[in-house]
């Protein structure tokens, strides 16, 4: 049996940046930063929760050369669709803070 919770097929690639995501043909767009993310998705948080199931497209903005990364961006997209896997609530003081995961749906161009 094995132990290990993680049920990624790919390799995690810790690249700190912001992007940004909306529901899927919405307008407003909220800021994010990611955690981690391998050639099928992503980890990031927000302060906005996301329903598991819900289809969001991501952007990203910005890539923070000074932040912990294992230097190595492959599978960070610059614009794609994904789903919502999971939504936690992360302690964070005041304000609430959610770390989700996501699976994309598009094939990478």
């Amino acid at each position: 049996m094995n132990a290990d919770p993680d049920q990624r097929a790919c390799e995690r690639r810790r690249h700190t940046a912001t992007v940004e995501f909306s529901y899927f043909n919405k307008k407003r767009r909220y800021e994010a930063q990611t955690l981690n993310h391998c050639d099928a998705g992503m980890c990031f948080t927000s302060e906005v929760s996301l329903k598991p199931g819900a289809t969001v497209c991501i952007r990203l903005k910005n890539l923070h050369p000074n932040g912990p990364c294992d230097g190595d961006c492959r599978g960070l997209r610059l614009l794609t669709l994904a789903e919502a896997k999971w939504c936690k609530k992360i302690p964070n003081g005041t304000k609430s803070v959610y770390k989700i995961g996501a699976k994309y749906l598009q094939s990478e161009y």
